[in-house]
């Protein structure tokens, strides 16, 4: 068991350059690659991600890649000797860890006064080829009431453990150090 222990460590010593700075990057850039392919193959670890409710209707594009923020918010936050951290969302994409982990949400009932006072005169107004701008409320705005509601949003993990990322990132080591 000594002999095996020895060999082991020095296996490690004479490739701890690989292990201290091209191996976490590897993991980095595999991880990043993968969980970003998900939303082209709509599935995790094999698994498909579930149907789209037929009364969705998308303004354009397909779920979840319409504008692609989610998607291209994932990134790599932190890589060291030690540790290797992905991260998804950021203040404009804050439905990051709903979509990856599923859930609901619930609105509660609000109502909201609205004031839209349009220049109705003069070269700012529609009437005169102009856009219709908005001027500083004079008049009483609008109340609208909004119902309370609540949405289910179905599990559509892109990120997390999975086998197949392993399973790359093993290879990738591979091909990287030749460990044939």
């Amino acid at each position: 068991m000594g002999k095996n222990k020895q060999e082991i460590e020095a296996f490690f010593q004479e490739h701890k350059r690989f292990f201290d700075k091209q191996a976490p990057a590897i993991i980095a850039k595999t991880a990043v690659e993968y969980y970003k392919a998900r939303f082209t193959e709509k599935n995790w670890d094999g698994n498909a991600w579930p149907e789209i409710s037929k009364t969705y209707k998308p303004k354009r594009g397909s779920l979840m890649v319409r504008s692609s923020k989610l998607m291209n918010s994932i990134r790599d936050t932190q890589t060291t000797q030690t540790k290797v951290v992905i991260s998804a969302g950021n203040s404009k994409v804050p439905y990051a860890k709903i979509h990856n982990e599923g859930g609901t949400i619930t609105r509660g009932a609000r109502s909201e006064t609205f004031v839209r006072n349009r220049y109705k005169k003069g070269p700012k107004s529609k009437a005169f080829g102009g856009m219709g701008l908005f001027r500083k409320g004079v008049e009483p705005g609008k109340g609208l009431s909004f119902k309370a509601y609540t949405i289910s949003i179905p599990k559509r993990q892109f990120m997390g453990y999975a086998a197949s990322l392993n399973e790359k990132i093993i290879q990738r080591f591979k091909d990287a150090y030749k460990f044939k």
